[in-house]
């Protein structure tokens, strides 16, 4: 039976209380700094301010994965500054986990239609998730779970064979405003769950437990709650702890 809590308050407080080396996954997205209105997190700090959050997360997160674990970091590229030049985050966030001891496995390219139209650049339709390991030889890659449908079904090569790979570019909908709304949720960027169910096929196994630092709207806890995982969310505003409650108790129900 999965074991699914979550604390309300700074993440940076709550990782020092986790123990080392006992959580298999850590699958999250940071504030990206733009402005969003999340409550009584300040998305408008200064650019090194940012940086040292991220570094202080991600130095915890290497403390408490055990040595197969991996850290899915969900980043995009974001306009900054007064003349809007655009920002890649994800290379800064490559930076800080090779600083903190990590290893890039992959960096996934995360594609979306419902987004903003641009009329001085091209509009932005991805966002990037590195995925890092602790060792580069020894962590958890469940391929066959997360195997999709081939192109073709006539060849005779793909005799035996469940699926392909996914590859490294996912299109998942961004969840809109309409659908949160049908949902009752408040939280200004909800994660779309079928991706967050790909990561923890992919990379944990049922009883194992799973952290979100940012857990938001409570994205990760619904996904480790579907998949019989134990999941951890750290959320710094209290007014989103009823919408994970509520989303916790409607969404499914644990895999023994």
């Amino acid at each position: 039976m999965c074991n699914i809590t979550y604390q309300i308050g700074d993440c940076r407080e709550l990782l020092r209380q986790v123990p080392d080396a006992s959580v298999k996954l850590v699958v999250t997205s940071p504030p990206y700094n733009i402005g969003k209105p999340y409550g009584i997190y300040q998305d408008k700090i200064a650019l090194n301010d940012w940086e040292d959050l991220l570094r202080d997360v991600s130095r915890e997160v290497f403390r408490i994965l055990t040595p197969d674990g991996s850290f899915f970091l969900n980043l995009s590229p974001i306009p900054y500054g007064k003349g809007r030049e655009i920002l890649p985050l994800p290379f800064f966030g490559y930076q800080i986990l090779k600083d903190s001891g990590f290893f890039l496995r992959n960096m996934i390219t995360w594609t979306f239609n419902n987004m903003q139209n641009c009329t001085n650049r091209l509009s932005g339709r991805y966002e990037n998730i590195l995925w890092a390991v602790k060792d580069l030889d020894h962590y958890i890659f469940n391929l066959d779970e997360v195997r999709i449908p081939f192109l073709s079904k006539n060849d005779k090569r793909l005799e035996g064979k469940s699926g392909r790979n996914p590859t490294d570019v996912w299109y998942f909908d961004r969840v809109n405003n309409m659908t949160k709304k049908k949902l009752g949720l408040q939280h200004p960027t909800v994660y779309p769950l079928p991706m967050i169910l790909r990561i923890l096929k992919m990379s944990s196994n049922p009883g194992d437990t799973v952290l979100d630092p940012f857990v938001g709207s409570g994205t990760t806890l619904v996904a480790a709650k579907l998949l019989g995982r134990n999941g951890i969310g750290f959320e710094i505003d209290s007014r989103y702890a009823p919408e994970i409650e509520k989303r916790l108790q409607q969404e499914g129900s644990c895999e023994d």
